[in-house]
C-alpha cells in the first residue's frame, strides 16, 4: 500500500537531508534505501520510487562523490535492473535513467557495470519522451571509454541514431550527444559491420542529413562521411548515379561556403608535394574538403565507375560544367572534376570525342598556361596526359598549345607537375613528326618567360627540354609519380627513333642537324642508362645513345659524355658483356634487348668515334 502524502513527505525530507551530507560512510544506509525501494515496488508505491530515483539522480549529478557509495550501496546495479523490466512510458524510466547517466559521467568503474546493459539504455530510443536523456546518458558512458563505444558499434547504434536525424526525430538539445555518439560509433565498427548493407544505409541517411546542412553540426557529419570514403571498397559502393550526385552536390556546396582564403588553403592542402615552407591548415573545412575532393577523385578510379558512368551521366556534365568556366575562378573542385572525367577518358574513342567534338582540352590548356596552383596544374595533366594518347589527337593538341603550356610547367617547382609535363612531351612527339618539327622549330612563348624571365619567350622547345632535363630536380612525392628527367630524356629518344627509323617518308635530315647541333644532346639519354631506379628507361636510353652514335656528331656527343663519367662506359659495357647465365637473371625480354642496344652502342662508337674513344681509354 503506498504511504500516506505525510509520511511521503517525511521519508522525502529525510533522504533531502541525507544527501545534502557527506557521502563518506553513507554505503550502508543506501543500502537500506535499495531495500526501500524493493518494498515500495511490493506495495505498487510507483510515487515514492519515482520521488526517491528523482533525488538520487540529481544528488549524483550535484556531486559525483557519491557515485562510488551508489555503485557498492547497489543502487546503480538497481536502475540498470530496473531499467531492463520498466514500461517506456512509464516516469519510472526516466529516473533510471538520470541515475545511471549521472553515476557513470568520468567514472570508468561504474561504466564497467553499466555498458552490461547498454542495450536496455539504447532500447529507450525509440521513446520521444526519454530520447533526450538516452543519448546523454549514452554520451556519458561513451565518452573516452573505449569498451562503451565497442558496444555501441556491436549495436549498430549510428544506425539508430541515423534514422532518427533523417526523420528530424532528435531533440535540438540532443543534437550534439547524437552527433558525438555518431562519430565514435562509426569510428568503432568492425570491418564485417563497415561493408555490411547497414552500413550503406546509414551512410545514404548521413548523407541526406548532411545536405540538409545544420551549421552547428554539418562539420562533423562530413566528417563521418569522410571516414567511410576513406576505405577502398567502400569507395565502389557509392560510384552510383544517386550517391555520387549527393556527393559532388555536396562538396560544392561545401565549397561554396568557404571563404576566399580557406579556398587558398585547401588548394594548397591538395598540392602533391609539400616542402618545408608550406604552412598545412589546421581548419577542420578545409581539411575536410580537401579530404573530401580526394576521395571522390579515388572513387572515380575504380572499375565500378568506369561501367556506372559516361560523358553523358548527369554527374559527369555538371563536372564538365566546372571544367569549362574560366581558369582564374576555378575553385578546389575542379580538381575533382579533372580527376573524374579524366578517369572516363580511358579508350582513344572516348579521348578523341572530348578533343574534337567536346573541346574541353582548350580550358585544359589555358589552366596549364596560366594557373599558379600545382594541386590544379597536376590534376589537369594528369587528364590532359590521357588525351595525349590517341595519334589522331597530337598534332590538333599541339597546335591548340598544350606544348608552350608545357614548356612553362617545365619551369615550375612543384616536381609531380614537371613530370606530368614531361611525360605529355614524350606522347606528343611519339611516331608523329609534324610535332617533332614544332618541337625544333618553334618557342617555348611568353607564358614560359613570365614564370621564369632568364628564359626567352624565343627559346626553341627542343633547347628547352635538354636544358630542362639537365636541370636540378626536387624529389618527388611518389615513385608513381612521372619523374621529369627520365620522362624529358624518354621524350628525346622518342624524336630520335622516328627520325632514325629506315625508309622514312619524310625528310628527316633537317631535324637530325638540328638536333646534333644542340649542346649536351646525348647528356639527357645518358642520365637515362647511368639511373637504375627505372629499367625500361634505362632501356630507352640504351636505345637513344645507339641511334645517336650512328653519326659522327653523335658518337663525338656521346665520347664527351664518357669522358666526363667514366661510369657511364662501365655501365654500357656490364650490359655489353652480360652472359647468359646473368641474362637469365633479369627479366628476359629486358635483358637481352639491353644486351643488343649496348653492343651496337659501342660498335657505333668504334666506328663514328674510335680515336675521341682511344683517347678516353689510353688515360
Amino acid at each position: 500500500m503506498p504511504l500516506p502524502n505525510e509520511e511521503l513527505g517525511d521519508y522525502i525530507a529525510s533522504l533531502e537531508r541525507l544527501l545534502q551530507g557527506n557521502p563518506a560512510g553513507q554505503t550502508a544506509v543506501l543500502t537500506g534505501y535499495v531495500h526501500k525501494l524493493d518494498a515500495f515496488a511490493s506495495s505498487g508505491d510507483n510515487e515514492a520510487i519515482e520521488k526517491t530515483l528523482q533525488l538520487f539522480g540529481t544528488a549524483v549529478g550535484g556531486r559525483k562523490r557519491w557515485q562510488a557509495p551508489f555503485r557498492d550501496s547497489g543502487i546503480l546495479a538497481y536502475a540498470l535492473r530496473g531499467l531492463s523490466t520498466v514500461r517506456h512510458e512509464d516516469p519510472i524510466a526516466k529516473q533510471y535513467l538520470r541515475v545511471i547517466g549521472n553515476s557513470v559521467a568520468d567514472n570508468d568503474t561504474n561504466r564497467e557495470l553499466a555498458v552490461r546493459e547498454l542495450q536496455a539504455i539504447a532500447g529507450c530510443l525509440p521513446s520521444p519522451e526519454l530520447r533526450l536523456t538516452t543519448l546523454a546518458v549514452l554520451f556519458n558512458l561513451c565518452n573516452d571509454f573505449e569498451p562503451a563505444k565497442a558496444a555501441a558499434a556491436a549495436l549498430r547504434l549510428d544506425a539508430t541514431i541515423c534514422t532518427f536525424l533523417v526523420l528530424d526525430r532528435i531533440p535540438e538539445a540532443a543534437l550534439d550527444y547524437a552527433t558525438d555518439l555518431l562519430s565514435w560509433t562509426t569510428s568503432n565498427l568492425s570491418d564485417a559491420q563497415f561493408k555490411d548493407e547497414v552500413s550503406l544505409e546509414t551512410f545514404k541517411s548521413l548523407l541526406n542529413v548532411a545536405l540538409q546542412y545544420d551549421e552547428d553540426h554539418h562539420l562533423e557529419y562530413v566528417a563521418i562521411l569522410v571516414h567511410y570514403l576513406q576505405d577502398p571498397e567502400f569507395q565502389q559502393r557509392i560510384a552510383t548515379p544517386k550517391l555520387l550526385d549527393d556527393l559532388v552536390t555536396l562538396m560544392l556546396e561545401f565549397e561554396a561556403r568557404l571563404e576566399p582564403e580557406d579556398i587558398d588553403a585547401v588548394f594548397q592542402e591538395l598540392a602533391t608535394s609539400k616542402n618545408a615552407d608550406t604552412v598545412t591548415s589546421d581548419e577542420a573545412q578545409v581539411l575536410l574538403l580537401a579530404q573530401l575532393i580526394g576521395l571522390l577523385s579515388a572513387a572515380s578510379a575504380t572499375d565500378v565507375f568506369a561501367r556506372n558512368f559516361n560523358v553523358r551521366s548527369p554527374v559527369i556534365e555538371r563536372l564538365e560544367a566546372k571544367l569549362r568556366a574560366p581558369w582564374d575562378s576555378a575553385y578546389p573542385s575542379t580538381i575533382c572534376a579533372c580527376v573524374m572525367v579524366g578517369n572516363l577518358a580511358m579508350s582513344d574513342e572516348v579521348c578523341i570525342d572530348m578533343v574534337k567534338i567536346m573541346e574541353l582540352h582548350v580550358r585544359l590548356i589555358l589552366i596549364l598556361k596560366k594557373s599558379d596552383k600545382p594541386a590544379l596544374l597536376y590534376a589537369a595533366a594528369g587528364f590532359m596526359r590521357h588525351l595525349t594518347f590517341p595519334e589522331a589527337n597530337r598534332a590538333l593538341l599541339a597546335d591548340a598549345g598544350l606544348m608552350e603550356a608545357c614548356c612553362r610547367m617545365l619551369v615550375l617547382d612543384d616536381p609531380s607537375v614537371r613530370g606530368e609535363a614531361a611525360a605529355m612531351l614524350c606522347k606528343l612527339v611519339t611516331g608523329n613528326f609534324y610535332n617533332i618539327e614544332k618541337v625544333m622549330y618553334e618557342t617555348v612563348g611568353p607564358d614560359t618567360e613570365a614564370i621564369d624571365p632568364e628564359i626567352s619567350a624565343d627559346t626553341v622547345i627542343f633547347s628547352h627540354i635538354v636544358e630542362q632535363a639537365l636541370a636540378p630536380a626536387k624529389p618527388l612525392p611518389s615513385t608513381t609519380m612521372k619523374n621529369p628527367m627520365v620522362e624529358l630524356g624518354r621524350t628525346i629518344v622518342a624524336m630520335l627513333r622516328y627520325l632514325g627509323r629506315p625508309n622514312a617518308e619524310k625528310d628527316v635530315e633537317a631535324v637530325q642537324i638540328q638536333i646534333l647541333q644542340v649542346p649536351q644532346i646525348a647528356r639527357p639519354i645518358a642520365q637515362l642508362v647511368r639511373q637504375r631506379f627505372y629499367p625500361e628507361a634505362r632501356s630507352e636510353g640504351l636505345l637513344g645513345l645507339g641511334l645517336l652514335a650512328q653519326t659522327l656528331e653523335g658518337a663525338a656527343a656521346i665520347a664527351e659524355e664518357i669522358k666526363e663519367d667514366s661510369g657511364l662506359l662501365e655501365t654500357i659495357k656490364e650490359h655489353a658483356n652480360a652472359t647468359e647465365a646473368g641474362l637469365a637473371q633479369q627479366a628476359p625480354s629486358t635483358a637481352s634487348r639491353d644486351h643488343q642496344n649496348a653492343i651496337v652502342l659501342l660498335q657505333a662508337l668504334q666506328n663514328n668515334a674510335a680515336d675521341q674513344m682511344d683517347a678516353i681509354l689510353s688515360h
